[in-house]
């Protein structure tokens, strides 16, 4: 929740790895949460994982988020902590 991610956020978000979504499991602490890339994932440490992205890309969008948290898409966007890199495309 540091990095503006809510604490109650549920599996219903994730992030994109590979191409492949990878739900959140557990809570989100502080800064960091866990999610499951699957027993069979070629997930490596250091690639990139995507926390929003487009719908249509197979990405988790603010909307997701949102519903996974109980709140609306715009707080989801605003909280994004500033220490946060973003990539706008």
């Amino acid at each position: 929740y540091a990095d503006g991610i809510p604490r109650n956020t549920d599996s219903r978000a994730g992030v994109l790895i590979g191409n492949k979504r990878a739900p959140l499991i557990g809570r989100v602490s502080m800064d960091q949460f866990v999610v499951d890339v699957g027993i069979n994932s070629t997930a490596q440490a250091g690639d990139w994982a995507y926390i929003i992205g487009n719908e249509n890309d197979g990405g988790y969008t603010a909307d997701a988020w949102a519903d996974a948290s109980g709140t609306i898409n715009y707080e989801i966007v605003t909280r994004i902590a500033r220490r946060v890199p973003r990539m706008y495309i």
